[in-house]
């Protein structure tokens, strides 16, 4: 039963029925043969006659609430990282499936009134915590509307699954690429890049907006065209395509939210998180604004100053000239190797994946006591996926997957994805990481990373701690991935730090032909250059967050998404986009988070606050700190209020000020440094005449990952 001790289930951990190897005809079969077995298991907990109790309603529904939501995930999963396009459309397919059916459960009046009539007065807080959300994630469903109104917010419901994924599916499928006419366009880029870029049969090299390819560019080619050219191709991702899709997004979600009497989506969506209403997100990205602006647009003031030097008539820095969206630009990389002599192409040769990954597991055993093993003849989905188990002094917790490795149809960013959700003595949680770290034309033992792609991976390793920590709940709605989702990335970006730290670093980040350890005074420095350009990448996500508030806080009624998209960006960001720029098509984070992306700068501030003890300790690895950390903020995954956790861990309410500290650190501008929003007011200065896009259609749908959907 929920409740009993973990080691009652038997290791190790299962797929069932459901194992990676599945035909796509077998995986549909199997998938609708559980849908149908949980529909009869529904119908009799619905209409049971005897009173309500824990033992004989709630236990069996939360087994039921499993093995559905593991078919949902075990479908996402596939649909994301699937060879065969055959097998990710079943996988998509029976994900939607398992969606309709949680859909149709939410909204089951037998059950509710059932769930209703518990008298809880003798169950512990846990308990009751866990049945109050159940039933207020019904009501929000519309399970107390009419009977005509349930029907018509069932089909909603199920209409917003299915265009969040044809918008995913465009994203991923609807892949460009920009062609070079030889390896001289390649100057400045590292050797093992230019190795894995050799000409094709047509003589062209081949450069696509998968990461692997793109963010290399916009780092290190010193050809200002050949980082033009691909930035507008990574930024028209999905589009024309996607814009009528995001329409209908937002029709839909605002008509579900409004026949549920609120205001817009933002709204609705908002009510269960932490901040709880869009006027106090706005609030929050109002102060972020203001303690970034002036900063950042000196930061950015520093590159085009930098620019100068190399072209003395440029007046203008252009989006492919410094960070925009994403980490890493060509003269902010340039002044943080010039100013701090930290050049991020010779880090790669200290950084071998292998030793990367096998430093982390280390970390783990230190500040959390983990043991993490990899499992050789564990079944995946490819070969160059691996599996590791972790148990802390000899007890099973649970079992992890690695995939990052770069292939054709795969989920082109890095993410945490749930494959099993752990449940009390039920069964064990299993996660995958999957990302794109390294060069496929490389063996993974010679395979090296970018430092960025290390802070990455951390990041994603602190979600896939949290699952498993908190991987055995004796109820399923208070598992790790129901705390409120914007608390949900701050373990994750906590867990960061352990990348920036020279000291955790050293003891992994090593060259293995010269047996050189990363030189100490080399860590120092790339601690102080990771701190120039950070106003400038929080203010970004200032704006991003902006955006997708912007989208929802409203009636989306004959909106211009394209324009919605800029005006937004444009209140909050000193250097405006390109007219022929439209980053809203490939937003992913639309369908997702929606509303609430502001969730990545709430979780920072709120992380950077969680590492204060360990500053005070002085160490990183203290591990008093981590043995609270993990037991305060991770175990209990979503059983209290993200707030309560927080406040038994620091014994006070976060604040603002650790983050504040932080994100200024090394911004102060040069004397005269011009500070205003008009660094760069041209749009699309020096582009060319733009030809049809060039696109590479690979049928590779994708799906929100690090979400729960409960």
């Amino acid at each position: 039963m929920p409740g009993d001790s973990p080691a009652a289930i038997a290791w190790p951990p299962s797929l069932g029925d459901l194992p990676f190897d599945l035909s796509a005809a077998e995986l549909t079969r199997r998938g609708n043969a559980r849908l149908a077995e949980e529909r009869r298991s529904l119908a009799r907990l619905s209409v049971a006659k005897d009173r309500a109790t824990l033992s004989n309603l709630v236990e069996p529904l939360d087994r039921l609430s499993v093995r559905a939501r593991d078919l949902n995930v075990h479908g996402a999963l596939i649909f994301a990282v699937h060879v065969e396009p055959e097998v990710r459309a079943a996988g998509r397919a029976i994900s939607e499936a398992a969606d309709r059916f949680w859909n149709e459960l939410l909204l089951d009046a037998g059950l509710y009134a059932r769930l209703r009539s518990l008298d809880l007065r003798a169950a512990d807080s846990e308990t009751r915590f866990a049945v109050r959300k159940f039933l207020r994630d019904m009501r929000r469903a519309g399970v107390e509307a009419s009977p005509a109104d349930r029907k018509r917010l069932l089909h909603t419901a199920n209409e917003i699954e299915r265009v969040s994924n044809q918008f995913q599916e465009n994203i991923a499928s609807l892949e460009r690429e920009t062609r070079l006419d030889g390896p001289g366009r390649l100057a400045g880029m590292p050797p093992d890049y230019v190795a894995a870029h050799r000409p094709g049969p047509d003589g062209a090299i081949h450069l696509t907006t998968r990461y692997p390819d793109f963010l290399p560019i916009m780092a290190y080619c010193d050809d200002a065209t050949v980082r033009r050219d691909l930035l507008y191709e990574f930024m028209n991702r999905a589009y024309p395509e996607n814009d009528p899709v995001l329409r209908e997004l937002l029709g839909l979600r605002s008509e579900f939210a409004t026949g549920l009497r609120y205001k817009n989506w933002a709204e609705y969506a908002l009510e269960t998180k932490m901040i709880e209403r869009p006027a106090a997100a706005h609030r929050f990205l109002d102060r972020l604004d203001r303690t970034l602006r002036e900063p950042a647009a000196a930061e950015l003031q520093q590159c085009l100053e930098r620019k100068q030097r190399d072209e003395p008539t440029a007046t203008t820095l252009e989006p492919w000239d410094a960070e925009v969206f994403l980490g890493g630009g060509y003269y902010d990389g340039k002044l943080r190797t010039e100013r701090f002599g930290v050049d991020a192409r010779a880090l790669r040769a200290y950084l071998p994946y292998e030793r990367v990954r096998d430093g982390l597991f280390e970390l783990c055993r230190e500040l959390f006591g983990l043991t993490i093993e990899r499992v050789p003849d564990a079944t995946t989905w490819h070969p160059t996926v691996q599996a590791f188990d972790v148990s802390r002094r000899s007890e099973w917790l649970g079992r992890f997957y690695l995939d990052v490795v770069p292939r054709e149809g795969k989920y082109g960013h890095a993410a945490c994805f749930p494959v099993r959700l752990g449940l009390g003595a039920y069964q064990w949680p299993q996660l995958a990481l999957v990302c794109n770290f390294l060069d496929p034309s490389v063996p993974i033992e010679q395979a090296r990373m970018d430092w960025r792609d290390v802070v990455t991976f951390f990041h994603e390793f602190g979600h896939l701690l949290h699952g498993i920590l908190s991987g055995q709940p004796r109820w399923l709605s208070n598992s790790g991935w129901q705390i409120e989702w914007d608390f949900i990335e701050a373990p994750s970006q906590l867990f960061e730090e352990w990348a920036r730290d020279p000291a955790t670093l050293a003891r992994f980040a090593r060259n293995p032909e010269t047996g050189e350890t990363i030189p100490a005074e080399l860590l120092r420095r790339l601690r102080s250059a990771d701190a120039f350009g950070r106003a400038a990448r929080y203010l970004r996500q200032v704006a991003l967050s902006a955006i997708s508030l912007d989208y929802y806080d409203r009636d989306p009624k004959g909106i211009d998404v394209s324009g919605s998209f800029r005006t937004s960006w444009d209140r909050h960001y000193p250097r405006p986009l390109p007219d022929d720029y439209h980053p809203e098509a490939s937003f992913a984070h639309l369908t997702g988070y929606s509303a609430f992306y502001y969730t990545y700068l709430w979780s920072v501030v709120i992380a950077r606050d969680l590492l204060t003890p360990f500053l005070a300790a002085g160490n990183l690895t203290d591990r008093e700190a981590a043995r609270r950390y993990a037991e305060e903020i991770l175990a209990p995954g979503g059983s209290r209020p993200a707030a309560e956790l927080i406040r038994r861990y620091l014994g006070r309410e976060f604040n603002f000020e650790a983050f504040q500290r932080w994100v200024l650190e090394g911004t102060t501008p040069p004397a005269g440094a011009e500070t205003s929003r008009g660094v760069s007011r041209s749009r699309g200065a020096g582009t060319r005449a733009r030809r049809r896009p060039t696109r590479r259609r690979a049928p590779r749908p994708r799906r929100p990952a690090k979400r729960s959907r409960r």
